[in-house]
């Protein structure tokens, strides 16, 4: 029988996911530590392997306004520490304030993730992952991507893969993702950020994959960029009509609908 494996915590426990623990700090700063795991060697080593990972992208990145501030990676252990941002995740934060959030930040939160995705694709870099809690929110609400460990890196195999409301039909598991995967899921995060719901939310996961699979989505006819969340999904179509979809894009398009919104 396996005995209990106790880890010392190095501060405040903020998070504890698949890969890593995330803790607050005394010093005020977020460490990053792949979960131990004595009993499974190979599965502690995953988890080692999508932190250096994790911190190779930062490494490439360097300072950046969509990501949180690299303040130490320690080879030895695998542990990443980061700058602390006071208003957590963005699928919480949306959840919570739903009612007092504005257009504009909306608006402005969308645009913030397609640069960060223009940022990561101009690096050969597939995030696959691009759900809500992934996103974080500065003091001043401004959005930061994070959680780099499942990416892909240079048609690298990632250790993540689009959750179903994010995935885009015909998905194979079997294949490098690409670009074109991160760019439904914006699709899907810019729909929750506009709505406050995941689409299909209330659809079993099965039945989604179906109605993805016939191209039908969510209605986003009344959402002021319904239009351009429409492109992400349906980009096997806009590749027939030659319209460029692509992270820059999506940013320009939302630059455009945020001065108009302001008029």
């Amino acid at each position: 029988n396996y005995g209990e494996v106790i880890y010392v915590t190095k501060g405040k426990v903020l998070a504890w996911g698949g890969t890593a623990i995330l803790e607050l700090l005394p010093s005020g700063a977020v460490m990053k530590t792949p979960i131990p795991n004595p009993y499974c060697p190979p599965e502690e080593q995953d988890h080692r392997r999508n932190m250096r990972l994790e911190a190779r992208i930062y490494s490439m990145i360097g300072e950046h306004p969509r990501v949180p501030k690299l303040i130490h990676w320690e080879d030895a252990t695998c542990c990443l520490t980061m700058e602390y941002l006071a208003n957590g995740n963005l699928k919480e934060y949306i959840q919570q304030n739903h009612g007092n959030i504005t257009l504009q930040l909306r608006l402005r939160w969308g645009r913030q993730a397609a640069e960060a995705l223009m940022m990561l694709h101009s690096l050969n870099v597939v995030h696959c992952d691009l759900l809500p809690r992934n996103f974080l929110l500065d003091l001043h609400l401004n959005l930061r991507i994070a959680d780099f460990g499942g990416a892909s890196l240079g048609g690298s195999d990632p250790s993540a893969t689009p959750a179903t409301r994010f995935r885009q039909p015909g998905y194979d598991w079997d294949v490098p993702p690409v670009f074109s995967d991160d760019l439904f899921s914006l699709g899907s995060l810019i729909y929750f950020i506009m709505t406050g719901s995941y689409p299909y939310e209330e659809v079993a996961s099965n039945e989604v994959e179906r109605l993805y699979e016939a191209q039908q989505f969510p209605d986003v006819s009344a959402l002021v960029c319904g239009a351009l969340i429409m492109r992400c999904w349906q980009q096997q179509q806009q590749q027939q009509q030659q319209v460029v979809v692509s992270a820059e894009a999506i940013h320009d398009c939302l630059l455009t609908i945020e001065g108009e919104c302001r008029l």
